[in-house]
This record gives structure tokens, C-alpha cells and sequence, in this order.
């Protein structure tokens, strides 16, 4: 008896194995980078070991991916230096590997719930601590350098945006956002409501834009049946926070249209109106392979310099100032480099698992809020949002447990 509890216990350790690696690499990026570095391609690389030592392949997953790798092999080979083909490529296999990991860990979902839990508990504390030290003016080991050396907090409103032991609060946002819904469906221990409470108050917290209204969204649809009572809630609370903090709110109000107008109505010139721009003029003159991998708005563009942006004259507007390490859109990335065709395959690599008679719900809301976050993110190049995204998705597939009781 005693030698299969260990052989349990060993069995879900290995499961988590590339979660630690992944979170702790992303806190090592701040404090050591080439370590972090290491430790999210360990991760990586362990994820791929585990799917071969397994065996547990999905024939559908396996199938579209053997088409699109001859195309990502063209553009490595097609980029204008060999080693950002290489680099840049093989972020565009993070999440397909980590939708091959899913399918192999799709019998322990009940442990990747507790790690989730643990997790969003662990980042709620450290929050509380990072929130202490910028009311005392305390410099944090996670805020942001200028070029000029200067260092700040990302704010909303003079309000710092939570992002516990992640770093980045859209990450934070959208991860306590999936934890929300995760523990709403998947979790029956105790506790259910105030871990619910924390990870909403949490969301709320990062103050994302996207992540909060990607969540309205969601709920807005999952419970369809009470969509009255919602909208009267979020308007109540809305006023009233409003009331309470007007200068605060005046000035989240202007930071939400100034997104809007630069965003969706691209009015105003920035980084990601321009990206998309440059995609749907690439997409209208029909280039179907694309201008290689390493070419657009991947770390190794900027590591080695791409031609491409004095190609196209890309003045990075509004972002002189920041460290950029990418253009923080994902789809313009991928259809300059890949082209149409290359573009489009990838794309239908990522939703296999869609394509199926009855889809859970959890499934659905988990790629609308994946592929909203990617418009404005490099979401799908992050392998912190793949633990808390596509890793996840094989595993609710084939979860029967607790179906039907929450």
C-alpha cells in the first residue's frame, strides 16, 4: 500500500514539474535572466521528454502539427539570420508542446486544480506584501527599467497594478481569471468562496483592460440566464466606486478611450495599431509564406536586428522610452513572418481539440480569452500562459469525475 501512495505522490510531482520550472524561471528573469532562461526551456524541453517517455499522443494534434512543422521549417530556413530563425521558431512550438503535454497529464486534472490553488494563494499574500512596500515608496525587485536607467512601477490611475510573484500583471490577471472559473467548476473542498473571492478580487486587481473585459465577456455568456442581474451589478458597482474614487476613476476612464482610439479605432499611432496594419497590408497583397521567422516581432528580431522594420520604416511609436522585447501582438508575428498559409495552419494546430461534436464549456472560455489576450500580448509565446491555458485544455476534455455536480 505504502509503495503505491509513493508512486502517486511521484507520479503527480512529475506532473508539476514544468509548472515550477516555468513560474520560478519567470521570477529568475528579473533577478538573474540567464537562469530564468534556463529553467522555462528546461521546462520545455521536459514537457517533450514527458510526451515521448509516455506515448500518449493525440492522432488528430500529431496530424496537423506534421503539416504545419514543414512550413515553420521553411520559414526558419527563409529568415534573414539563421539563428533568430531559430530562436523566434521555437517559441511558435511552445504552445503546441504544451497542448502535446496536456493530452499526456489528461488524468491529472485534480492536481493541476490544487497547484492552481496553491498558486493563486501563494501570489495573493505576496501581493498583499508588494502593495505595503509601494504605499511606503519601497523600490520592488520587479519594476521596470527605461532605457535611461530609470526605474517605475506600471500603474493605472497612480494605482500599482498587482502582479504578485509573476511579474507581469496581464499575466496575473488572466491567471487568477482562469483560476476563477477553474475553481467555480473544478473545485469541491473547502474554502470554494473565499478562494473565489481572492481570485476575482485579484483580477480586479492587475487591472488589466482586456482581462477584465474578456471576464465581462465570459460572464456575460456563461451565465446568459442572469445577464440582467450582472449588467445592474457591474453599473451599481461601477457608480459606486466612482463616488467614492472620482479622480481615479476620471482617469481610468481616459486611459480606456485612449486604448480604444489607438487599439480598435487606430486613431492614435502606437506599437500595436501599426502591427496590425503592416499584417493586413502583408495578408491584402496575398503572401502566402511570409518574410521568415525572426523577422517581425519576436525577441530575436530585435536581438539581431531584423531588416524588416527599416524595410517597412516601423518607428515604434509611443514606445521609445521602454525596453521593448517585443510589439505585444501576437497575430501580426505570426502572419508576416509565416505568411497567409503558414499563418492559418498554425492557427488550426492550436484549435484541434475544438474540433469535436460538444465542447465543454470551460474549453471555450479558456481559447476566447486566450486568443483575446494574444491580440494585444505575446500570450501565445509565453510559456506561463500555457501552463495556465492550453496545458489545461486535454485534461478538462477528458475530466468525468465531478461532471455534472458543480
Amino acid at each position: 500500500m505504502s509503495f503505491i501512495i509513493v508512486r502517486k505522490s511521484l507520479s503527480n510531482f512529475y506532473v508539476l514539474i514544468p509548472f515550477l520550472l516555468v513560474f520560478v524561471g519567470a521570477i529568475f528573469l528579473k533577478i538573474h535572466h540567464p537562469t530564468g532562461s534556463i529553467l522555462k526551456i528546461s521546462a520545455f524541453v521536459y514537457m517533450i521528454v514527458y510526451v515521448i517517455s509516455h506515448q500518449k499522443i493525440n492522432k488528430n494534434q500529431l496530424g496537423m502539427t506534421l503539416l504545419f512543422l514543414p512550413l515553420l521549417t521553411y520559414g526558419v530556413l527563409h529568415s534573414f539570420n539563421l539563428m533568430a530563425g531559430i530562436e523566434d521558431g521555437l517559441r511558435y512550438l511552445f504552445p503546441i508542446v504544451s497542448l502535446f503535454y496536456g493530452y499526456s497529464i489528461r488524468k491529472y486534472l485534480d492536481i493541476v486544480v490544487k497547484f492552481i490553488i496553491f498558486f493563486v494563494a501563494i501570489n495573493f499574500f505576496i501581493q498583499v506584501i508588494n502593495y505595503i512596500n509601494w504605499f511606503e515608496g519601497v523600490r520592488q525587485w520587479f519594476y521596470p527599467v527605461t532605457v535611461n536607467g530609470e526605474w517605475y512601477f506600471n500603474q493605472a490611475a497612480g494605482i500599482l497594478r498587482a502582479s504578485g510573484l509573476v511579474v507581469y500583471f496581464c499575466f496575473f490577471g488572466y491567471m487568477n481569471m482562469i483560476a476563477y472559473f477553474i475553481i467555480k467548476k473544478y473545485y469541491f473542498g473547502k474554502f470554494k468562496k473565499i478562494l473565489l473571492g481572492i481570485s476575482l478580487a485579484m483580477l480586479l486587481a492587475s487591472l488589466s483592460y482586456k482581462t477584465i473585459i474578456s471576464f465581462i465577456v465570459v460572464l456575460g455568456f456563461y451565465h446568459y440566464k442572469k445577464i440582467l442581474n450582472i449588467f445592474t451589478g457591474l453599473v451599481v458597482l461601477i457608480i459606486g466606486v466612482f463616488m467614492m474614487y472620482p479622480i481615479q476613476m476620471k482617469q481610468f476612464a481616459s486611459s480606456l478611450l485612449y486604448r480604444f482610439n489607438s487599439y480598435i479605432l487606430m486613431k492614435t499611432p502606437t506599437v500595436r495599431s501599426e502591427t496590425y496594419m503592416l499584417m493586413w497590408r502583408d495578408i491584402l497583397s496575398f503572401d502566402l509564406f511570409g518574410h521568415g521567422v525572426g523577422a517581425f516581432g519576436g525577441p530575436a528580431s530585435l536581438k539581431y536586428n531584423s531588416p524588416y522594420y527599416a524595410e517597412v520604416n516601423f518607428t515604434w511609436p509611443d514606445t521609445f522610452w521602454m525596453k521593448m522585447t517585443t510589439v505585444d501582438t501576437f497575430p501580426p508575428h505570426v502572419f508576416i513572418e509565416l505568411g497567409i498559409v503558414g499563418g492559418l495552419l498554425f492557427f488550426l494546430v492550436l484549435i484541434v481539440p475544438l474540433i469535436k461534436k460538444k465542447v465543454n464549456a470551460m474549453i471555450l472560455i479558456i481559447y476566447f480569452t486566450l486568443f483575446f489576450d494574444m491580440l494585444f500580448t505575446f500570450s501565445l509565446a509565453s510559456l506561463e500562459y500555457m501552463m495556465f491555458s492550453l496545458v489545461l485544455i486535454y485534461p478538462i476534455c477528458f475530466y468525468k469525475s465531478y461532471e455534472g455536480k458543480s
